[in-house]
């Protein structure tokens, strides 16, 4: 039975809900717009920091429950206490590639012919993520142009080097020695990436892709 998991709970097997309907938003644009006194139009700055900014975004399920009548307010008071205000990973039994993170509200409690009926709204972080990281890693003896593909969403990678290497990036340099680190510099935007490292050892980037 499709469902969705709010946490480490599944909506079917164990809330006791059937997921009858679900609406999936779109996170609304951040414009902005300046009027200019006297001319037509005006001056759009929405890709003032190179791309459109995303709001939150909320998520609706609609839920049908599959326990005796009289145990409806029973139901309805354990999913309360274990969803309403809580914020947590979301995940679509028919997406399971992908999570949400937000924060549920449980509606009110509903009974028609002896079906109870809840809805549970979450207000979202505009982006779904991917439920597992994007991991490169190369083996260098030298100096490498290394493509990164990123998603949408802009993410900056966790980088462990075995050995101290080189990076370039975006104009930028910088010389590190073994571990794991991160660089604010060098974020990933959507496509192709392409990062330069010098050096002799293992090197490996990490990040969390999102879509909208």
């Amino acid at each position: 039975m499709n469902g969705i998991t709010f946490g480490d709970l599944h909506s079917y097997r164990d809330l006791n809900l059937i997921l009858s309907e679900k609406e999936i938003g779109a996170p609304h644009v951040k414009t902005k717009l300046i009027e200019i006194e006297g001319a037509d139009g005006s001056i759009d700055l929405t890709d003032f920091f190179g791309e459109p900014k995303y709001g939150d975004v909320t998520h609706r399920f609609t839920f049908s429950t599959i326990v005796p009548r009289s145990d409806f307010l029973t139901q309805y008071s354990r999913i309360k206490n274990a969803l309403h205000g809580r914020k947590l990973r979301i995940v679509l039994d028919d997406d399971p590639g992908y999570y949400y993170v937000g924060r549920c509200h449980v509606s009110s409690f509903t009974n028609e012919k002896n079906i109870g009926k809840i809805s549970i709204d979450c207000e979202c972080e505009p982006y779904k993520y991917k439920a597992q990281q994007t991991v490169v890693s190369v083996t260098l003896n030298g100096t490498q142009a290394i493509s990164l593909t990123n998603s949408r969403k802009r993410a900056v990678p966790t980088i462990t080097a075995s050995a101290p290497m080189t990076i370039v990036f975006g104009g930028g340099s910088w010389a590190k020695g073994s571990g794991t680190f991160t660089i604010p510099e060098l974020e990933l935007v959507e496509g192709e990436n392409y990062v330069t490292v010098t050096g002799t050892g293992d090197i490996s980037f990490a990040w969390t892709e999102g879509d909208l």
